[in-house]
C-alpha cells in the first residue's frame, strides 16, 4: 500500500480551495444573465429613451434589428437610427459584484430619406 506524500489536513485543504475554486466559478456564470432576458432589457432601455423619441420626432418605431453585437439599428417611419449598448463603468471601490450587465444606450444620429 502507497501513503499519500500528503497528510490529511493538506488533503482537506486542498479540497476545500478545490471547492472554493468551483463555486467562484459558478458565481461568475451566474453573473450574466441568460441571453433572452439580457436583450430584453436592451431592447426596454432603447423603447424607455427619451432621446431616441426626439431624435426620431416621435416617429413610431416600426422595426428593431441587431447586425452586430451590441448594436440595434432602429427604423421609424423614413428614419433609420443606430443604437449602441455599452457597459457601464464600474463603481469606484466597490468590489464587481454578481447580478445583470450594467449598461446604458448611446444613440446615434437619425438618417432619414
Amino acid at each position: 500500500m502507497t501513503r499519500s506524500p500528503l497528510g490529511p489536513r493538506h488533503r482537506i485543504a486542498a479540497a476545500s480551495a478545490a471547492a472554493l475554486l468551483l463555486l467562484g466559478a459558478a458565481a461568475d456564470a451566474r453573473a450574466a444573465l441568460p441571453p433572452y432576458w439580457q436583450r430584453l432589457r436592451e431592447i426596454q432601455a432603447i423603447l424607455d429613451s427619451n432621446e431616441l423619441a426626439q431624435k426620431l420626432h416621435d416617429t413610431p418605431i416600426d422595426r428593431i434589428e441587431r447586425p452586430g453585437e451590441d448594436l440595434y439599428r432602429i427604423q421609424a417611419g423614413p428614419c433609420t437610427l443606430d443604437i449602441r449598448i455599452v457597459d457601464d463603468p464600474p463603481d469606484s471601490g466597490q468590489p464587481a459584484a454578481p447580478g445583470p450587465r450594467r449598461f446604458h444606450i448611446e444613440t446615434g444620429e437619425a438618417a432619414c430619406r
